[in-house]
């Protein structure tokens, strides 16, 4: 993993939500997989959280970084849509960005840049 200058209790949030995230919303028929990796780009780190879980239509990309948005009831997982807009927040505040890459039932991949912001 890359040596960044970054709040570490909030990268910490980041991944612990996507973690968290991919183990929610697994699919009943299978063990839940998270792979997580870190790549150097050019402006500076992306990182991935990939699962194999229930998957978000394309049509939600945008709006699963708003807060307070939920794509299900709590009947079936509980949260209350803060999460993801925060791991938004986090990234935004370290100069980076995230994005989902997901089709429903083949699982998620969340992407999230922070910029080269070594000391």
């Amino acid at each position: 993993m890359p040596h960044l200058n970054v709040h570490e209790s909030e990268l910490r949030q980041v991944f612990q939500n996507l973690i968290t995230n991919a183990i929610k919303f697994r699919r009943e028929d299978s063990r839940p997989r998270i792979e997580i990796r870190s790549e150097k780009i050019a402006a500076g780190w992306q990182f991935s959280v990939a699962d194999n879980g229930i998957g978000i239509n394309p049509v939600h990309f945008e709006r699963i970084f708003d807060i307070f948005q939920r794509l299900h009831t709590n009947e079936e997982y509980e949260g209350n849509g803060i999460g993801l807009s925060n791991c938004k927040r986090i990234v935004e505040s370290h100069q980076g960005t995230i994005r989902v890459a997901s089709s429903p039932q083949h699982g998620s991949t969340f992407y999230f840049t922070i910029a080269n912001l070594v000391t």
